[in-house]
């Protein structure tokens, strides 16, 4: 897992789904399963002016709300097109910032990490 933010590599179209996907991992390397996790939340917000996408502050996110955590520590975020619309129409480009915040084995393990995906403004979506 890697230290700092972390940009998605695709472009998101406004309003279009994506999917995110990493494999969480203690610091030995070891895959963190789904089982040994106490909490998994998700915030999502527009990088210009800190406003919060699509009601994600703090949200459950552990095997719940478009996100699913395997056995093997596999996390994949289906972003939906609420995750995806553009705060600023003004804008041809945003980026919107999700923060992840994980405890697992008791709080004996946290892990915490961002990601920026860039949303595309279409000027025929509304």
């Amino acid at each position: 897992m890697s230290i700092g933010v972390t940009t998605f590599s695709k472009i998101i179209d406004e309003g279009s789904s994506a999917t995110y996907t990493v494999t969480i991992q203690d610091e030995a390397q070891a895959e963190i399963p789904a089982g040994s996790m106490d909490s998994l939340t998700l915030t999502l917000k527009n990088r210009a002016d800190d406003s919060t996408i699509n009601s994600r502050l703090d949200q459950n996110v552990l095997n719940a709300n478009n996100v699913t955590v395997s056995g093997l520590g596999v996390l994949t975020y289906t972003l939906q097109p609420a995750d995806t619309t553009m705060v600023d129409q003004a804008r041809e480009f945003e980026t919107h910032r999700a923060t992840f915040k994980l405890s697992a084995n008791s709080g004996l393990i946290t892990r915490n990490w961002e990601v920026d995906f860039t949303i595309h403004n279409l000027t025929q979506v509304t």
